[in-house]
């Protein structure tokens, strides 16, 4: 179980039967729906992943995450899950739950989510049969310029994280990358970071 997941947990003993629900963070454009694309390539197409999208992401890889992952998409596309859609998010959850049968549901947040009112609300839905099982937090590393140069938001997502993605590392430098590492050690040394 994840780090920020059994940190901000309450002592509840999780059921088998209680569905995970994992949450990908990050910028507009870090490559949130490409990794979980690439992700859901690798899983077994016998188990039911359901994905439910709070981003506005680019309509030609949002078509080839549903034509080549098969997997169920709903999308929540007018506010943002933390602030806007509170309580709208159980109900989207519950409907998945009721509708999909999933083993998984993966959160594609908006780029100005913050992590913690979205890990709260699915830690309340415990009861109902689904837990937190991951916070990911997905940089761009050709854009990533630092947090003196980003918004709180961002210094957010990578404090309340159990996994940092450093994405499009392969497009820089081997020192642009470490740029990129030393900022991100900056605010959090203790998360892993995986590229």
């Amino acid at each position: 179980m994840a780090a920020v997941a059994n940190q901000h947990r309450s002592h509840t003993v999780i059921s088998s039967a209680t569905i995970p629900v994992t949450v990908f963070t990050g910028f507009l454009g870090a490559g949130k729906t490409t990794a979980i694309l690439n992700i859901l390539k690798r899983v077994n197409p016998d188990y039911n992943i359901v994905l439910l999208k709070n981003e506005f992401g680019d309509a030609e890889t949002d078509s080839a995450l549903a034509q080549e992952s098969h997997i169920a998409i709903t999308e929540m596309t007018n506010g943002c899950l933390c602030c806007v859609l509170v309580g709208q998010m159980k109900t989207a959850l519950e409907e998945m739950k009721e509708k999909y049968h999933p083993d998984r549901i993966l959160i594609e947040t908006s780029g100005s989510a913050f992590p913690a009112p979205i890990a709260w609300q699915i830690r309340e839905m415990e009861p109902a049969g689904f837990h937190l099982d991951a916070i990911l937090t997905v940089i761009d590393c050709i854009n990533f310029c630092g947090y003196e140069d980003t918004s709180y938001t961002a210094r957010l997502q990578a404090q309340y994280t159990d996994l940092i993605l450093l994405n499009k590392w392969e497009q820089v430098s081997e020192r642009q990358l470490d740029i990129v590492v030393d900022y991100v050690n900056e605010l959090n040394t203790d998360t892993p970071k995986v590229k």
